[in-house]
């Protein structure tokens, strides 16, 4: 394996991927990324057994050449290394995997040497084929995971909640999350042959809107019974499913409504925040709750519900 690359699109691949990578882990292997060399690209991997993020480099990105594969490899090297390194070079980068998994990094006049891992023993990628699949707009995507997400279960006892439930009926999309004391549900018209019921953890989503804050307008959704993958042109981010039955919300939603009120979102917040001033932090505080949930709504008319 022999390449030349760009510092700084070497450097932000590097970070994009390492958010799925541990450090302290059992499995040593998963403690670094994976680099393969093709004629046409360079594919880097970062995992943690839960997530696995993919990330592609290709020769030319906006018709600017940032990549020269002169002969293609794999090899596993240790994140934590690779990163430190990669920043602290000048320049272009020139990488040359040698005998006994041993890589040369190079940059104008400095040189460096960094033992790797052989990659048969990086575990492979979740397998797609055949999977359902749809796609969404990224905006909104994101809009709805930062609308719901931030209602997940901490408590690892009960693992159902710590995960937003997706689901897909009758063309349209419905993301729920819920710790038992709030609720927060959002719905969206979709066209789609998929149908089904998934628990995605949080913590994917969070790294899923950091990955692709900046990503095409378009994310395709893959789904399998154990995975779901979310992916671009250029990064792919495999997630574990949470293996069980979502508790049914709509049974806690009331029919009947006494109260029901209609202000403005931005004067709302505003309140909200001179509130906090004087809330206390006792255990059920939930002026400050909903001062955590604020940042989730548009400058837009709120609507206030009450059941008592």
């Amino acid at each position: 394996m022999e390449f030349i690359i760009n510092k700084e699109c070497f450097n932000k691949a590097i970070s994009d991927v390492s958010h799925a990578v541990s450090i302290k882990t059992a499995i040593p292997i998963l403690s670094g990324i994976k680099i393969v060399a093709n004629d046409d690209c360079l594919t880097l991997l970062g995992s943690n057994s839960d997530i696995v993020i993919e990330k592609t480099i290709p020769l030319t990105i906006d018709g600017v050449s940032g990549l020269e594969v002169f002969e293609k490899g794999t090899v596993v090297l240790s994140a934590k290394y690779l990163s430190e390194i990669v920043k602290k070079l000048p320049d272009v980068i020139h990488v040359k995997l040698n005998g006994n998994q041993s890589v040369t990094i190079k940059s104008n006049e400095i040189v460096m040497n960094l033992n790797g891992l052989h990659s048969g023993e990086y575990p492979n990628l979740p397998q797609i084929d055949g999977a359902g699949y749809f796609n969404i707009p990224s905006v909104e995507l994101l809009e709805i995971i930062k609308q719901t997400a931030f209602a997940v279960s901490k408590n690892e006892t009960r693992p159902l909640l710590t995960g937003v439930n997706l689901s897909i009926k009758e063309n349209k999309l419905t993301c729920v999350a819920t710790n038992s004391h709030r609720l927060a549900l959002r719905e969206l018209p979709l066209e789609s042959k998929v149908t089904g019921s998934f628990i995605i953890p949080s913590k994917s989503l969070n790294e899923l809107t950091k990955l692709f804050n900046n990503e095409a307008d378009i994310i395709h959704i893959f789904l399998t019974e154990s995975y779901i993958v979310f992916q671009t042109n250029h990064i792919s981010l495999f997630s574990r499913l949470i293996k069980g039955n979502y508790p049914n919300v709509s049974e806690l939603l009331p029919k009947d409504l006494k109260t029901i009120i209609t202000v403005d979102t931005k004067t709302l917040l505003k309140g909200i925040d001179r509130a906090c001033l004087f809330a206390s932090e006792w255990r059920n505080n939930y002026i400050k709750k909903l001062a955590e949930a604020k940042s989730v709504y548009e400058e837009r008319k709120i609507t206030l519900k009450n059941s008592l």
